[in-house]
């Protein structure tokens, strides 16, 4: 999705349909995000297929959907684009299971994802992500999508437990099934190209899961959630291995691109930058605000409830608009400006309560090296060409980034 630099300019609110993929490839959104803030928090919409669904807009409407499981289920789907008879992985993958079964699941990998467990990983990421600057050092222009298609695998690829041959696969194809890439393409062959990566990534996962991986990854603990779900007829391994590498893959690169793109075009950013000596947490919540990788998250009402004074029934699917919520002018100063020492800076990125994301301290690290790295190494930065974007109205990704750069 196009972020514009200048806030959203009224002529982008021609619609306020939020579901429609291909408009997120074209447009800046937040144009009819804040459109229909303006006109109440919650609004019911329809997908192309008659299915209809509320979408809540407002960041205290989007943190109440998120912080009750108890009504707001999550053990159907995620994505708007996930329906009828709701994700495969529902009720087994720890992003679609509700408490008690949640927090069983998520009890298994906890150890793997504290501040001190991330901690310990620090040297490797920087040493595997050092090595990629090499790959691209001396090039005064290239695609940084292409030429650091392996960069989140830097960071989740050694916990994951994958072999660092197939980082190059995996790394395209997570970003690949989320979404589109090419405009003109036909409805037929971007299904094809989705369930092509889908397939690529669950046959790479099922041959590290058939190696016995290190209890000391993520792979090598997903056997014990079969035990915790106890469900005999879907390999809930697997299933939890492919939730954890696509939580993990495009959140890291999806910022880091929409905050080089921000960093090529802003010069008084760029100076500000280049003159702090290492990259500071708040640098990179203001980053994951700015970038809110993920558009929306998916829910499913257990019972009758009221949310933003509309009565919603039970079984009504709810779109919890975190991207939204993250440029909500009643909570953030200056939404549409990237401030990058911004506090308090309470954004929703990673989401909140039960479901909060379980690798952030992972990913916050890998950012920080990430960005240490790319000031140490690079004196100037500017935009190539157009960048281009994923078509996806889950995911706020890039996929084209032309850049042009002067090395130190």
């Amino acid at each position: 999705m196009r972020v514009s630099l200048k806030g959203p300019q009224p002529s982008d609110t021609a619609s306020p349909d939020v579901y429609e993929e291909a408009q997120y490839a074209e447009r800046d959104m937040h144009a009819v995000w804040q459109e229909l803030r303006d006109s109440g928090g919650l609004h019911r919409q329809r997908t192309p297929d008659g299915q209809e669904f509320y979408a809540a807009t407002r960041y205290a409407d989007v943190r109440e959907v998120l912080g009750d499981p108890a009504t707001y289920s999550s053990a159907y789907s995620t994505m708007l684009t996930v329906r009828g008879d709701g994700d495969v992985a529902a009720g087994a993958a720890i992003h679609l299971t509700d408490p008690p079964l949640h927090s069983e699941i998520k009890r298994a990998f906890t150890p793997l994802m504290t501040v001190p467990a991330a901690q310990r990983l620090e040297q490797g990421i920087t040493d595997r992500m050092s090595e990629l600057f090499e790959t691209v050092r001396g090039r005064e222009s290239f695609d940084f999508c292409e030429a650091m298609v392996t960069l989140p695998m830097t960071i989740t690829g050694e916990l994951m437990g994958i072999p660092q041959q197939e980082w190059t696969t995996t790394g395209r194809a997570t970003v690949r099934a989320m979404g589109g890439a090419d405009p003109a393409g036909s409805e037929y062959q971007r299904r094809f190209e989705l369930f092509e990566a889908h397939t690529t990534i669950m046959t790479v996962l099922g041959e590290v899961l058939e190696a016995n991986p290190s209890g000391d990854t993520v792979s090598g603990r997903c056997p014990v959630t079969a035990q915790v779900v106890g469900d005999e007829v879907r390999d809930v391994a697997l299933l939890n291995a492919y939730a954890f590498l696509m939580g993990a893959n495009p959140t890291v690169p999806q910022t880091i691109n929409q905050t080089l793109i921000l960093l090529a075009s802003d010069g008084d950013l760029w100076s500000w930058f280049t003159r702090q000596e290492r990259t500071g947490q708040r640098f990179v919540d203001e980053a994951l605000r700015w970038a809110s990788p993920v558009n929306h998250v998916l829910r499913r009402t257990t019972a009758d409830t009221v949310l933003a004074g509309t009565e919603v029934p039970a079984g009504s699917l709810v779109s919890a608009w975190i991207a939204s919520a993250d440029r909500d002018e009643a909570v953030f100063e200056e939404p549409y400006a990237f401030l990058p020492d911004r506090s308090p800076n309470q954004h929703l990125a990673f989401g909140v309560g039960v479901h909060r994301c379980i690798g952030q301290h992972v990913a916050a690290l890998g950012m920080r090296i990430f960005f240490d790295l790319w000031r140490k190494n690079v004196r100037s930065v500017s935009l190539g060409g157009d960048p281009g974007h994923l078509i996806s109205n889950f995911l706020n990704g890039v996929v084209c980034l032309p850049l042009t750069v002067t090395w130190k």
